[in-house]
């Protein structure tokens, strides 16, 4: 059953209305007929709406009831598997040459946070092209008692794995401690956690079995990223977090291919385990360390590869994926956070998802007409099989401020100056892209947007400012220092790359940041990629464009200084302060707006806008929006713009007579256009000025 499926039915069942639906959420009633239809998918935002209205849980509207182990498997799928799949462990090379563990696991800091930042970074990297939203699901699995036998005999565990587990834990190694506290636990507890990722509209392990491709650079190679330009990463050691939050380096994956492979599309099963070279007491071999789980490949036995196809082997091993939609499934078998910060499954379950919320709400943010956002991420918990918690990540609850401003973005309903409650205001700063050393481009000149909102006393993390580029990624989050004396509180976002637009200089400004990215993904600097890849130049380019980001904040929030020529002479000597350049901006602003709805259903509103002095007339387009109280305020469009007094109307664009200093002006507004009934709404009337006098 699908969402708009359980939409309808749980209104048939509660005998409620679209109308009053439409209603409670603050949306039209032909949105709500679209989310019935199924022709629209709600955000979000409306889903945890929607589902609070109904008294029902956001998971359950969004995905419905879990269907892992719903249905019996195929006992000859099972006897297959169980007879086909094994264990290859690579043999030690001949030169008795040991790596006593995967370095790539050791180039990241942090536990589970960093976990969900890197998997959260390669599921928007993977979406399909053309795919308006990828989805994230996270869901922690604690197993005892019988499905835990269940479970380690489907992956052979104590048949095959644990011999080589425990001679890994014998040697003295940082690693071998984890892998010996894993056994430890597993013994004396008795219970065992899992936790599965899953990507859904991604593009799926695609690629051949032993050649260069997206499911070598996953499941056989390190430092491999086989990544596109636009994409988050480029190192190739964010999968590497996987393989270390496992107590026992083991990962099983089960993926649906975008693209066939040998003539297949569905269930490609994998499992790869991550050991230290090891050699089993009373056995001369020696073993390399890593190891993978899955069919035995005939032409270069006993090396095993991919195993398509079983949804016995998917079910037993708990990968089995709702629907043939592409995409990959992850499970850590033994996940624990490395910090040892957090243990309990509770913990873990809100630890990913502070994370989701804090490093991808950019790119959870719903579009324009209530689209979802890029990505949408979820979290569910369960102990043998019972649900214990679930959460759909909501930019909006977790980061409201920051999600009203790149909306505000996102619909261009921006203003000059900070002026009202809710007022985003944007501006452009240059980043000096370099040339190429390749010369596949010369020097460029991107223009990055910065966004500042003013911030409420109560709001948390006040007077920072967010970093993100094409990957919707917040990279770095930083306090803003020098703030001139009385500033406001405020929010800021800097879209930089493909964030900011898709032309050939913002192409080159994200590949340039990209490079200027170190491993962690976390800030931008001069890498060793971007010295031996753009001329002279860069750090002098960051440097410069990162001051720029602050300059353009403060002259947004600094207040103008107050003039302190009436006091006395010694209080004006005590209080003298050297004052911040006040913002010499000067633009149209609304004198007053009076209107209300009339029987229609449309807002009429009689507007005058007064004007700086100068010499060439002004033209601008009056913008009405209505807000609400679920949110930021939300545009609407006119039906009819009437002149009223000294100024003209073309369409939407005003323009004033020659010397006006105040014009007058009527509107009506297109009822089509409310998201909530004029009558529920409250008008807000802006200017947006064109600049030069020339739309």
């Amino acid at each position: 059953m699908s969402l708009h499926e359980r939409l309808n039915q749980e209104l048939n069942r509660q005998g409620r209305t679209q109308a009053e639906l439409a209603k409670a959420v603050g949306v039209s009633a032909a949105t709500v007929s679209q989310w019935r239809a199924g022709t629209k998918t709600p955000s979000t935002s409306n889903i945890t709406k929607i589902a609070r209205w109904l008294g029902r849980e956001p998971w359950w509207l969004h995905y419905g009831e879990s269907t892992q182990g719903s249905v019996p498997a195929d006992e000859r799928q099972r006897a297959a598997y169980r007879r086909e799949c094994s264990w290859y462990h690579r043999l030690a090379p001949a030169d008795e040459g040991r790596e006593l563990g995967n370095p790539a696991g050791f180039a990241f800091s942090g536990g589970l946070g960093t976990l969900a930042r890197e998997t959260g970074q390669n599921v928007v990297d993977e979406a399909t092209p053309g795919q308006p939203t990828v989805e994230a699901r996270y869901t922690l699995i604690e197993l005892s008692g019988a499905p835990l036998t269940a479970f380690l005999t489907a992956i052979r565990f104590n048949e095959e794995l644990r011999v080589h587990l425990e001679a890994a834990a014998g040697s003295k190694q940082k690693v071998a401690k984890v892998i010996a506290r894993g056994l430890e636990l597993l013994d004396t507890d008795q219970r065992l956690v899992l936790l599965r990722i899953e990507d859904y509209g991604a593009k799926g392990l695609i690629g051949p079995e032993y050649e260069y491709g997206n499911y070598m650079a996953v499941v056989r190679n390190i430092l491999d990223s086989y990544k596109s330009e636009g994409s988050g990463g480029s190192y190739g050691l964010g999968k590497s977090v996987m393989w270390a939050c496992s107590r026992f380096g083991l990962v099983l994956i089960n993926s649906n291919l975008s693209v066939a492979q040998e003539g297949k599309r569905e269930g490609r099963y994998i499992g790869r385990l991550d050991l230290p070279w090891h050699r089993i007491p009373g056995d001369s071999t020696s073993y390399a360390g890593p190891a993978w789980f899955g069919q035995v490949d005939p032409e270069k036995t006993p090396v095993t590869r991919s195993y398509w196809g079983n949804h016995a082997l998917a079910q037993d091993t708990l990968l089995n994926r709702e629907g043939e939609e592409s995409g990959t499934s992850f499970l850590i078998v033994g996940a624990y956070d490395p910090d040892d910060k957090i243990e309990s499954l509770e913990e873990m379950h809100d630890e990913l998802v502070r994370s989701l919320a804090d490093n991808f709400w950019p790119a959870m943010v719903e579009r324009p007409g209530g689209e979802p956002g890029l990505l949408t991420a979820s979290v569910r918990s369960e102990r043998n099989g019972v649900t214990v918690k679930t959460d759909l990540v909501d930019p909006a609850a977790h980061t409201p401020a920051r999600t009203r401003l790149l909306r505000a973005h996102l619909e261009d309903v921006t203003v000059d100056t900070l002026e009202s409650p809710g007022d985003v205001v944007r501006r452009y700063v240059t980043l000096n892209v370099p040339g190429r050393t390749d010369r596949s481009h010369g020097p460029q000149q991107h223009e990055a947007v910065v966004l500042i909102t003013e911030a409420d006393e109560e709001d948390a993390n006040i007077n920072r400012v967010a970093y993100m580029r094409g990957s919707h990624m917040v990279i770095r989050d930083e306090a803003v220092s020098g703030l001139p004396m009385g500033s406001r509180p405020f929010h800021a976002v800097v879209l930089a790359g493909l964030a900011a637009g898709d032309e050939p200089a913002d192409r080159a400004a994200d590949r340039f940041l990209r490079a200027a990215e170190p491993p962690e993904h976390d800030q931008w600097k001069v890498t060793p990629e971007v010295s031996s890849s753009y001329t002279r130049g860069s750090s002098t380019a960051l440097t410069h464009f990162k001051a720029e980001v602050r300059n353009a904040i403060r002259e947004v929030v600094g207040r103008p200084p107050r003039d302190l020529s009436d006091g006395p002479d010694a209080l004006k000597e005590l209080l003298r302060i050297t004052p911040h350049a006040a913002d010499t901006t000067k633009r149209p602003k609304v004198k007053s707006a009076s209107g209300k709805p009339d029987a229609d259903g449309r807002w009429f509103v009689e507007v005058a806008v007064s004007l700086p002095a100068r010499t060439s007339p002004w033209r601008f387009s009056p913008v009405l929006r209505f807000g609400t109280e679920s949110g930021a305020p939300i545009p609407v469009m006119w039906e009819e713009l009437k002149a009223s007094y000294k100024c003209t109307v073309d369409g939407d664009i005003i323009t004033a007579d020659s010397g006006a200093r105040t014009v007058r002006f009527t509107g009506t507004t297109k009822a089509t256009s409310h998201p909530v009934g004029a009558s529920r709404a409250t008008a807000l009337v802006d200017v947006r000025v064109y600049k030069g006098g020339a739309a």
